[in-house]
């Protein structure tokens, strides 16, 4: 029998409920991710346009403490980038790859991976947090939203997955 080199499903959630009962004790504040990229842009287009960034509404609440870009969850956000690479490196499974389906270019493929990150992420800003923020943080505070969130993503994600699982075979 050949050795995973993959945790443990349970390791793993266990590990992700202690980190989010740690956020919540120590922050105050469940998980969250997208806040990180609309706190970004919103930096970002006040670097290009100050006047025109603090016009808007939505990037104006980015904007009002002193260094926006010393947010927390900014840096939740970079050690969970860094947390991912060291688990891939040490696990010896990581290897830069482009997975794509036979029939479809590699200029396709990024198009629609950047279209529909993009997607996703307007999406989840719509919705006013992403799957940690909505799913695991509200799931774990017992908010009908995040329950119904979570119902909600896996039944798209198997109406979806039928709809395109034709393109990867």
């Amino acid at each position: 029998m050949q050795k995973s080199n993959f945790w443990s499903p349970y390791v793993a959630g266990a590990g992700i409920g202690l980190t989010l009962l740690a956020t919540f004790y120590i922050m105050g504040w469940g998980l969250a991710a997208s806040r990180a990229y609309a706190l970004v842009a919103a930096v970002g287009l006040k670097g290009v346009s100050p006047g025109y960034a603090g016009s808007l509404e939505y990037f104006s609440g980015y904007l009002k403490p002193e260094s926006p870009l010393k947010d927390w969850v900014l840096f939740e956000t970079m050690g969970v980038l860094t947390g991912a690479l060291a688990g891939a490196l040490l696990s010896g499974n990581f290897r830069p790859r482009f997975d794509k389906p036979a029939g479809m270019s590699p200029g396709r493929r990024l198009m629609t991976a950047t279209a529909g990150g993009i997607l996703i992420g307007f999406a989840s800003r719509l919705s006013r947090g992403c799957t940690s923020g909505v799913a695991l943080s509200g799931g774990a505070q017992l908010a009908v939203s995040g329950w119904i969130f979570v119902i909600a993503m896996f039944a798209g994600g198997f109406i979806v997955a039928a709809l395109f699982r034709r393109l990867w075979s």
